[in-house]
């Protein structure tokens, strides 16, 4: 056990001493303080267990120096010395913090019992306060165990998922061939299955370049910090590689951008994979002579963009889900349109990690609105 060190902060040179050639021998590790200034520079430059005070002291008086003491260390035990110890010296000392008296004159019995029973007072707080933080640190663990068994569990539920969606291409690829190769179709036939392997096939490849772009941003660390680049720019491109598509299914694109708009930390092909994935949705699910509006606007300090369309709608509980890994709301599915339901995953991964939002706003048959906020890059 360390060695206890205790300070005696008295004006009386005999008080002082008498009590460190009592205490010394007994493997206490003694100091003096000739007045409360003297005791608290004490306190405050080194290391003590137990402070013995006295009450009536030239300057800081023995009470009010308990506040400072325990405002430095509020487990230090202090025990006042007083000459005339009355209830009311007794009551105001105990409020300010004191653990015990000695009245003059004590022998050398009392003073060994009243500083024994303080620094075991001593002992038991700071026990308590390890077994205290002993018990934060298991529930921590066992918080942090319960997040590792959690993603764990989510890892291997995205496996199966991704492994059931990497095989339903090939399989229906392999019954298409096996239907031809065993002559179970008629060679006219040939081009339709053919053409059917192609989609699926292409489907395949959607699903695999969108999962190497999850993969991808799983890895980024949040301190990677790409350089600003313009939403706008990038916006402009992919409502003209989108226009082609708007026009065959007759729906009106149009567009809003607000003038001077600041940058945002994002790299390139995430802004593009933003836009596209939000306008491609857009396009595809809306009916023909629909309309597909995109807002681009600056609300510090972020900057705000929204996809608005006249499409399907999405349900309430569907909404719940949207941004999830393979999730496709049911009347999405219904028109057997291709999809991976990895787009927006994507775009909510892509917009979290540098620091935005995003959200939708949805009535079924009527249309939906996807918002997202990005913090303005400080340039």
């Amino acid at each position: 056990m360390d060695q206890p060190r205790l300070l005696v902060i008295d004006d009386e040179i005999g008080i002082r001493e008498g009590i460190k050639r009592a205490l010394t021998p007994q493997g206490f590790f003694i100091d003096t303080a000739e007045s409360g200034e003297q005791g608290r520079e004490k306190i405050l430059a080194d290391s003590f267990d137990l402070a013995l005070i006295d009450v009536m002291m030239p300057g800081i008086s023995g009470i009010d120096l308990i506040v400072q003491i325990h405002q430095h260390d509020p487990d230090i035990v202090c025990i006042i010395i007083t000459g005339y110890a009355t209830v009311e010296l007794a009551v105001r000392a105990i409020k300010q913090g004191a653990y015990d008296f000695l009245t003059k004159p004590f022998t050398t019995d009392d003073l060994m019992l009243a500083v024994n029973q303080g620094l075991e007072r001593r002992r038991l707080t700071l026990e308590t306060k390890r077994l205290h933080t002993i018990e934060a640190e298991a529930q921590n663990l066992a918080l942090e165990k319960a997040r590792l068994e959690e993603l764990d569990r989510a890892k291997a539920a995205f496996i199966r998922l991704v492994t059931h969606e990497l095989k339903a291409p090939i399989s229906a690829i392999s019954t298409y061939l096996d239907l031809m190769l065993d002559n179970y179709i008629e060679p006219e036939q040939y081009p339709e299955y053919l053409r059917r392997s192609q989609e699926r096939a292409q489907e395949q490849l959607s699903l695999i370049s969108d999962l190497l772009e999850f993969g991808k941003l799983k890895e980024l660390k949040p301190n990677e910090a790409p350089a600003p680049n313009q939403l706008e720019e990038m916006l402009q491109k992919v409502i003209d590689q989108s226009q082609a598509q708007a026009d065959e299914k007759g729906l009106l694109l149009t567009s809003e951008i607000a003038p001077s708009l600041p940058p945002v930390c994002l790299p390139a092909e995430q802004i593009h994979s933003i836009w596209s994935n939000l306008i491609g949705n857009a396009i595809k699910y809306t009916p023909p002579g629909g309309k597909v509006n995109i807002q681009l606007q600056h609300h510090p300090p972020d900057v705000l963009g929204q996809v608005h369309d006249t499409g399907i709608g999405i349900s309430v509980e569907a909404q719940e889900r949207l941004f999830s890994e393979f999730f496709r709301a049911p009347n999405a599915k219904a028109l057997n349109i291709p999809g991976t339901g990895l787009g927006l995953a994507i775009v909510k991964q892509i917009i979290e990690k540098a620091g935005g939002k995003i959200w939708v706003e949805s009535t079924v048959d009527k249309g939906s609105t996807f918002s997202f906020s990005l913090p303005a890059a400080q340039v």
